[in-house]
């Protein structure tokens, strides 16, 4: 499954960064649980002003694959001030269209095989 090889995602998420100024988004492709291999592609993203684990995968629903975004538990509140709201809403926003610019080249991949 092409649209999982790291190699690919990591393309997929450097053409999105150069191409929608992605600069308030720390991003890494990593390695799913450190192999490597065709579905082992995962996208973590660092929040500015959250410090929620927080990363985008591709699940099979309905026998396709769609990406997700994962927000992991946390233990502490997350107090935030004006400033701190609206940069979280903006890095969530950006974080929305990664997922969709993703699943778009992922449909674009399923459909040419």
């Amino acid at each position: 499954m092409p649209y999982r090889d790291r190699t690919t995602v990591e393309r997929w998420v450097n053409e999105y960064i150069e191409s929608h100024s992605a600069d308030s988004l720390g991003v890494a492709v990593l390695d799913k649980n450190f192999e490597a291999g065709p579905n082992s592609g995962i996208v973590v993203v660092t929040l500015r002003s959250a410090s929620t684990i927080t990363f985008l995968h591709p699940e099979i629903r309905q026998g396709l694959p769609n990406w997700v975004v994962t927000f992991e538990g946390r233990n502490e509140t997350l107090d935030l001030d004006d400033a701190a709201l609206r940069q979280l809403a903006e890095d969530l926003m950006s974080l929305a269209e990664l997922r969709s610019f993703l699943q778009q080249k992922t449909d674009a991949v399923v459909l040419t095989h």
